[in-house]
């Protein structure tokens, strides 16, 4: 009976720590202020992976444009990130759908309040 319940504990103990340890670990070279997503790397704050997603999120059209020049560092870094977990975990078409989601979102907003 007693080797039951620690049979029983070892599997409760096992079964719940299991999705607490599986992190999304989504690592940018500099990246240490992931409360404040900024990004501290080199001076000019950027990274190969933000060009590369905000030159294609640029294609879409003058409003994106827009959207890019004035969106602030911390909102483009977020974006980025998930981007690329998405990218990850998914596909990249879905990726990059979810990203101009987004970019609407902040162009609706910097619309409004008359930025673009």
């Amino acid at each position: 009976m007693n080797l039951n319940r620690i049979m029983f504990a070892t599997i409760c103990s096992l079964t719940l720590s299991g999705p607490v340890l599986a992190q999304d670990h989504n690592y940018v070279p500099g990246w240490v202020d992931t409360y404040n997503h900024s990004y501290k790397g080199d001076k000019s704050g950027e990274w190969p992976a933000k060009t590369e997603l905000f030159q294609k999120l640029a294609a879409d059209g003058p409003e994106a444009r827009c959207t890019l020049k004035n969106l602030s560092e911390p909102d483009g870094n977020v974006i980025v990130n998930r981007y690329r977990s998405i990218s990850r975990k998914t596909n990249e078409g879905a990726a990059l759908r979810w990203a101009q989601g987004q970019l609407g979102s902040h162009y609706r907003q910097m619309k409004s309040a008359g930025k673009c």
